[in-house]
């Protein structure tokens, strides 16, 4: 029990690292960032397209029919959309970032419901920063600002305010539950 609490507790500061970091990309740099990540995200689509295909052309003499390229024709299409076309897809962005934000903020309020449990003394600072958490992601989905650059930004400094609260949240249960 104790290596998969650890396991899990890696992945989470793993996460909380990137979100910081892509944060910072976002926040600095909110129109190129955006269409950066809609390049890569289209690479790595187009490339799991190719993959398929390249899959079913070794397996297609053993009988693998043609109908199994279609995941791959799809993903390569939508994967070339997203590289070529990464205007069209700045509207998704808002709604991806806020719902990230979102569940970032129901999973750090079971943290702190889970300190409040345990009878920790401070666990209302945690669900302080779930909530505000939560409010960031509802107010990105809203997008009161207008401008996409002022969005990103705001997109960006939220997702380094969820990375930062992640790792404390993280690093007060792993003393809470250290102590019991």
């Amino acid at each position: 029990m104790n290596s998969i609490l650890r396991q899990q507790r890696r992945s989470s500061i793993a996460a909380a690292v990137v979100t910081i970091l892509l944060g910072l990309f976002l926040a600095f740099w909110p129109g190129q960032s955006v269409s950066f990540l809609c390049m890569l995200l289209g690479a790595a689509i187009a490339l799991t397209g190719v993959i398929y295909f390249v899959g079913w052309l070794a397996r297609r003499k053993a009988g693998v029919p043609a109908l199994f390229v279609l995941p791959g024709v799809v993903l390569f299409a939508l994967g070339a959309w997203l590289m070529t076309s990464p205007a069209s897809v700045v509207q998704l962005v808002q709604y991806i970032f806020g719902a990230v934000l979102i569940f970032h903020g129901i999973v750090d309020l079971q943290g702190a419901l889970a300190l409040m449990g345990q009878g920790y003394s401070r666990w209302w600072v945690d669900l302080l920063l779930a909530v505000l958490t939560l409010a960031l992601g509802v107010l990105v989905v809203v997008n009161p600002f207008g401008t996409f650059a002022a969005l990103m930004t705001l997109v960006g400094l939220s997702l380094v305010f969820d990375g930062v609260t992640d790792l404390v949240i993280i690093w007060r249960l792993s003393r809470a539950f250290k102590d019991v």
